[in-house]
């Protein structure tokens, strides 16, 4: 029986009664340590008679958290044998595949979450996105006092939709509450209430206690520690030595500790209720009454458990072999040789399994000791905690420092290739870092070194980031010349991330030039990628060649390539490549005059969470660019702050594109101070860092400026504005659909019908801050009290969906089927079905869950609220 939680657990009923309809939900059982949050899941489990199929995982508070641990083990569970090790894979698809094809309703529990690794955290966000297609209650405790505002748990509930997600907070019983649990000889309700603050482990512990106390407990400690004192000595010392291992502990390891009779011992401490069975396996019925008891031991006593449990560990085949504990083990027992050896081979472990953030905890946890060991495993351990601490927690000085370390200790014993690979990571690692003479230096070094040894694939990697630098800073021919190089030495070292490293850096340097033939090597960069599941390398060819297609207004082109760039981002979670992409589609629908819908898609972009500066830049750059043309109240202010962004990334091809929209701005409101100043900026560039379009666009506006010009030699129509052809440039802008460019070269023609048809044009697109430049040196009336004019595109839909499949979209997301959208707007299956399969094409996506993921990521989809 349950006390005081029977609303709570009608909640519960309600929302698994409600999964077969509109899919999963997750719910956060949240509360103090204490307040009974694993009591009332078990309490729902045994309870609901709704027709299910259950599942339950535990994190354990080890020092680092076992990578995927309860992730892996409600795998173990469901999908039995039918999952490998080698990879997260399977622990992420896999199972959101077997979810979704079940037939049954799932109950999946993970508990204690606040213990949880950041890859089991990733894992939540990636099937919790999901839910809405599955058929999963997925029930989830934590401490809500254990984690703050920036806790990684927090930031990943707040990625999962608000409507998959109900918390429930588990309140302190009341003295009636109290009361219903039981009778004390000595204290009366109301005192237990005042003792225990009404937490019911606590109360349950006092019911529970028959030692004979003259004065109430200070603490719980005191109840727990008076119920052992009746106990044997053996079994409080058993007690004391398993209580050092946190979570269950298997049968196989009990066994194995140096006690006599061990499983007489643990029934005994079952039916003294400290124990509790699961399966084979037995742990502390509470975590509070483990590390009670744990502190009973002295330190030495601590560090002789520890042994006593490395031992038993260590004497398991290899293959069951809990590496993460061993290396728990061994940092308490403090046995340097074991602790050195198996952290590294648990973090090649969770490193395989994705976890990198576990990874350089574990390695983190070994450098400690390193002083102990050889040279080359201490370099070894420095490089590899490098690359996982920069990978999953920050790039700071200590990172940059052990590097460095590496760097000494391999050229200590004449490694001139893992220096060279070492220098290489350090000017990657000041690049992230935005200090760009660092990182130039590293890597000429590296290079210098690499080339006095064989060729390797470290020299590979080096000359490919060596292009991709020179291709940031517009050094186009340096960019080609070093990348062609790379090639040459991926083919010999057979390094496919290195080739596609070069193919996407050599054709982005091509295609930007106008050099057609860079996309045949974009393309194949992108097929490499795909054929050999480097994800982030195929993201980056589907950000370079979308964003070379829109500036050469291959617009047909670029708009199939995004719409596949996103779907493969959103289903591979690559969130940051995600919503860089999704700005690259605003920049389409701003280069083809569809300001609102530019906008609306830049602003969707910029509400996401936990996005990075880089990351924002394209979508900031068009909020500002289309607040502009728009004529918005504080678009000067989104452009000033996207220049400040810009510069603070310091990569030519923000600061370019927003400086000449600076000068845009400049026209705009007729303040030559505003365009003088990003003129001025402009000039100090080298020439070689405008593409052909960014020369033609600045020549345009410095033109429209009024600044002096000594040059036609650029791009048509551009050259034809600048030789003062001023109506066959309108026609030719408006040929190409850029009514923008059209209606500002016909306000330079000196006549009122050029002007009359240049507001034209301006209105057609929306663009009303141009309709009232353009009155400043015309005739033409005042503007109407309706600006905007019908400007069809901007009520059109981002992915040309009607109206109605827009609603059947919303339902998909709600995780709707086709029979129950059939019947709640009143159409046949059939309809409906054509509906999903419309919405499907126009996504680009494969399936619904695509679909639903896609309507996630980019919400503005989805049909206003009424």
């Amino acid at each position: 029986m349950i006390v005081g939680r029977n609303a709570e657990l009608e909640l519960l009923n309600g929302l698994l009664s409600s999964v077969p309809r509109t899919g999963g939900q997750l719910v956060l059982v949240c509360g103090e340590a204490g307040i009974g949050k694993s009591f009332f899941i078990e309490c729902f489990l045994q309870q609901t008679e709704f027709p299910h199929r259950s599942a339950i995982a535990w994190c354990d508070p080890l020092n680092t958290p076992r990578p995927l641990g309860p992730v892996r083990d409600l795998s173990a569970i469901l999908l039995g044998d039918d999952v490998r090790s080698d990879g997260s894979i399977d622990y992420f698809e896999k199972l959101v595949s077997f979810t979704q094809k079940s037939e049954q309703t799932l109950i999946l529990v993970i508990e204690d979450l606040h213990w949880a690794d950041q890859k089991s955290l990733d894992w939540l966000v990636f099937f919790g996105r999901r839910l809405s297609q599955l058929p999963v209650l997925l029930i989830c405790s934590y401490r809500d006092d254990e984690i703050g505002p920036s806790h990684e748990l927090r930031k990943a509930l707040s990625t999962i939709p608000a409507a998959r997600k109900t918390y429930v907070e588990l309140p302190p019983l009341s003295v009636d509450h109290v009361r219903q649990m039981g009778s004390h000889c000595r204290y009366s309700a109301a005192m237990l209430h005042e003792i225990t603050g009404g937490q019911p482990y606590f109360v349950a512990e006092l019911l529970n206690s028959d030692a004979d106390l003259t004065m109430l407990p200070q603490s719980i400690s005191d109840v727990i520690n008076a119920r052992l004192a009746v106990l044997s000595p053996q079994l409080q010392r058993f007690l004391e030595t398993i209580a050092c291992s946190p979570g269950e502990l298997p049968d196989t390891i009990v066994k194995r500790l140096p006690f006599e009779d061990v499983t007489t011992l643990c029934d005994r401490a079952i039916a003294q209720r400290i124990l509790l069975a699961v399966g084979k396996a037995v742990k502390f019925r509470h975590e509070v009454a483990r590390l009670i008891v744990a502190a009973r031991m002295t330190p030495g006593e601590l560090q002789q458990a520890h042994k006593m449990f490395l031992t038993a560990h260590l004497a398991q085949p290899d293959a069951v072999q809990e590496l993460d504990t061993i290396v728990f083990h061994a940092e308490g027992a403090q046995d340097t040789d074991v602790l050195l050896e198996y952290a590294q081979r648990a973090a090649s472990n969770a490193a395989t399994l994705g976890a990198h953030r576990e990874a350089a905890l574990f390695l983190g946890t070994a450098l400690e000791y390193v002083g102990d060991t050889d040279i080359q495993t201490a370099a070894e351990m420095n490089e590899r905690w490098a690359y996982e601490a920069g990978l999953s927690l920050r790039i700071d000085d200590d990172v940059i420092a052990a590097r460095e370390r590496a760097v000494s200790l391999w050229t200590q014993i004449g490694r001139s290739d893992r220096v060279g690979e070492n220098l290489r990571w350090l000017s990657r690692l000041h690049w992230y870092r935005g200090e760009a003479n660092r990182a130039e230096r590293y890597i000429l070094q590296a290079i210098k070194i690499l080339e006095t040894d064989t060729l390797s694939s470290e020299t590979g990697k080096a000359y490919a980031l060596r292009a991709q630098f020179f291709m940031l800073q517009e050094e186009m021919v340096e960019a080609v010349k070093w990348a062609k190089r790379a090639l040459e030495v991926a083919d010999i070292t057979n390094d496919f991330e290195t080739q596609a490293h070069a193919l996407n850096t050599m054709g982005s340097a091509k295609l930007f030039r106008g050099d057609l033939e860079g996309e045949v090597e974009l393309r194949r960069s992108l097929e490499v990628s795909h054929r050999h599941a480097l994800h982030e390398q195929a993201a980056r060819a589907y950000t370079n060649l979308s964003e070379c297609l829109i500036e050469l207004r291959v617009f047909d082109r670029a708009e199939t390539l995004l719409e596949e760039g996103i779907a493969f981002d959103t289903a591979n979670d690559l969130d940051a490549w995600t919503f860089y992409l999704i700005g690259r589609k605003a920049q389409l629908r701003f280069e083809q005059n569809r300001y609102d819908e530019a906008i609306e898609i830049a602003q969707g972009v910029l509400t996401q969470p936990n996005q990075t500066v880089l990351m924002q830049m394209p979508a900031r750059i068009i909020l500002a660019r289309g607040g502009i043309r728009r004529g918005d109240e504080g678009a000067d202010e989104s452009l000033f702050e996207a220049l400040s962004h810009a510069d603070q990334i310091g990569e030519p091809q923000y600061q370019l594109t927003t400086l000449i929209a600076h000068v845009e701005l400049g026209v705009l409101q007729g303040d030559p101070c505003i365009a003088a100043e990003a003129l001025n900026r402009l000039a100090a560039f080298d020439a070689a860092a405008f593409s052909p379009v960014k020369r033609a666009e600045y020549l345009f506006w410095r033109h429209l400026a009024e600044a002096p010009i000594d040059t036609t030699d650029t791009l048509e129509p551009y050259c034809l504005v600048l030789a003062g052809a001023y109506l066959e440039a309108a026609d030719a802008f408006e040929a190409r659909g850029d009514s923008y460019l059209a209606g500002w070269t016909l306000s330079q023609h000196a006549s009122d019908a050029s002007h009359a048809r240049a507001d034209a044009l301006f209105q057609s697109c929306g663009a009303l801050a141009a309709r009232r430049a353009l009155r400043q040196r015309s005739n033409l009336p005042s503007i109407s009290n309706n600006p905007r004019g019908p400007y069809r595109a901007a009520r059109e839909h981002p992915y040309d969906l009607t109206a109605k499949e827009q609603t059947v979209l919303a339902m998909m997301a709600d995780g709707k089927s086709n029979a129950i959208i059939a019947d709640q707007l009143s159409r046949s299956r059939r309809t409906i079905e054509n509906h999903v399969s419309s919405i499907l094409s126009k996504l680009s996506c494969k399936n619904r869950l695509e679909a639903a993921l896609r309507a996630q990521s980019e919400p503005w989809i989805l049909p206003k609220p009424a």
